[in-house]
């Protein structure tokens, strides 16, 4: 059995960026708040994290269920 697709807006530590949405950015801006991928800066932005250089990865390797 195949292993679900793991999307960054079903991650916990996922944070959506409403003043994008509404100014028409899109996801633009949406920040990975994950204690282990931003260390002292206090957020990163998804898209940047998820690509193939990215330290989360395509594949989500710090991905989290939320709960």
């Amino acid at each position: 059995m195949t292993e679900p697709i793991r999307l960054c807006c079903d991650c916990r530590f996922y944070k959506k960026d409403w003043n994008a949405r509404i100014t028409g950015f899109g996801d633009t801006f949406d920040l990975c708040l994950h204690p282990a991928l931003t260390g002292k800066v206090k957020d990163r932005f998804c898209d940047i994290l998820r690509m193939e250089w990215g330290k989360c990865g395509p594949y989500g390797k710090y991905w989290e269920a939320r709960k």
